[in-house]
């Protein structure tokens, strides 16, 4: 009796596992976008979502120009581990030009800006009278929101322009999420989240640095009556202050100066060395590009300028396209594969959607370096002289279907070099 109650138990376990799985409810805890270790300062309510810091936007900028330049392409499976690619396929098309109004190009900057400020990006599909898929447009995740019950993990997105809520089916939506958030896994959960901190410091030093500039931080010239005799009243004062101003500011600047009694004149300022913040600024734009993964160097920032140069900058280039181009694209491509390419061809295993980073130039070979290998491998007798003709852009003739091979070099057969030597 025990044995049969024990294996009906076992039995149902996995669908017991799968019905609490979908019955679980996620919410997004209001502190968790700002609470960092050890603080309780709202820094996302002072930073927001980091666009308007320069030390966010210079890599997410890098990333928008540099991320449409791989075109999207789709492969068919034919077995056996063979594919081949799909050269006009009408979600090719569609995401060339998803609306009327802007490029693919614009739609993927938008895209992948807000995939990593807010770690969820949305696209909403728009269909024609016989359901097809004709435009797609770019929602900002501000406005958009998915939304479960208890009985099923997704029911709808919110949608809310001007913020009127429209109820919008899963069907109808692309959303791109960075990972999961833990506290609602329905959203992805931004990187950026982690370094608001930094953020917030950069913010601070470059609003000081600016109150100086504009204020020059104390005054610039002191007036003092020489000795404690005839003090002058506030009106001398302020007389004197509107005569300095109107007599020596602007082109008048350099006149000399006469006063009627004894007056001590000191030039009274500070050093901006002494408040150089370079050191403190660079922490943050190296925290940023870490999470982003993109080099400093490669945004432009000072942190890594400061120990680049024209050797090194091309190698940062492809660990940028290494590090956050090329995983952020494999990422993409199983999104648009489960989420987009469903609504053209009714079995998606049988395809693969990535980007064709052959035409990227950085991650080209470099010519010097290309013909250099090339006229190794000729002269090793690898490749025959027409290969090699080919292969740096040349014609080539029935009669350059030669192995140039090494006079210096002899065949020797297995074993022969041993009953040689004996």
């Amino acid at each position: 009796m025990e044995a049969d109650v024990k294996a009906r138990q076992i039995a149902t376990a996995p669908w017991r596992g799968v019905k609490s799985l979908s019955s679980m409810v996620f919410r997004r805890h209001s502190w968790r976008g700002w609470a960092l270790p050890r603080s309780r300062f709202n820094f996302l309510a002072e930073v927001g979502d980091g666009t308007g810091s320069s030390t966010v936007m210079a890599p997410l900028l890098w990333i928008g120009r540099n991320f449409p330049e791989a075109p999207v392409n789709v492969w068919k499976s034919m077995g056996d581990g063979q594919e081949e690619q799909v050269a006009h396929h009408d979600m090719l098309r569609l995401l060339t030009r998803p609306n009327p109004y802007y490029s693919g190009a614009v739609l993927w900057m938008a895209t992948m800006g807000m995939w990593y400020v807010d770690g969820n990006a949305y696209w909403l599909k728009i269909r024609d009278a016989g359901g097809r898929v004709r435009e797609l447009w770019w929602v900002p995740s501000s406005i958009m929101e998915a939304k479960g019950t208890e009985g099923e993990f997704i029911t709808h997105y919110e949608y809310r322009p001007n913020g009127i809520a429209i109820r919008i089916e899963p069907e109808d939506v692309v959303h791109f999420r960075y990972g999961l958030d833990p506290e609602d896994q329905r959203h992805g959960l931004s990187p950026l989240k982690s370094v608001l901190r930094e953020v917030f410091t950069d913010d601070e030093a470059a609003n000081f640095t600016a109150s100086l500039l504009r204020n020059m931080g104390v005054p610039g010239l002191i007036v003092s009556p020489e000795g404690s005799d005839n003090l002058p009243s506030p009106d001398d004062v302020k007389a004197t202050k509107d005569f300095i101003k109107t007599a020596f500011a602007a082109d008048k600047r350099g006149e000399p100066l006469v006063m009627s009694g004894p007056t001590k004149v000191q030039q009274f300022g500070f050093n901006p060395q002494q408040l150089d913040l370079k050191a403190l600024r660079r922490i943050p734009e190296e925290r940023v590009t870490a999470c982003l993964g993109v080099p400093a160097i490669v945004a432009g920032l000072g942190a890594g300028l400061d120990r680049s140069t024209f050797a090194n900058f091309g190698e940062a280039r492809e660990a940028a396209y290494e590090e956050n181009i090329i995983p952020a694209q494999r990422i993409i491509g199983e999104d648009l594969r489960f989420q987009l390419l469903t609504d053209f061809e009714d079995d998606p295993f049988m395809f693969r959607v990535g980007f064709d980073t052959t035409k990227v130039r950085v991650l080209q070979e470099d010519e010097v370096k290309r013909a250099t290998r090339v006229g190794q491998n000729l002269k090793d007798g690898i490749i025959m002289r027409s290969e090699a003709r080919r292969a740096l852009g040349y014609e080539a003739t029935p009669v350059d279907d030669v192995y140039l091979m090494p006079l210096s070099v002899i065949e020797v057969e297995p074993g022969q070099a041993r009953a040689d030597d004996a």
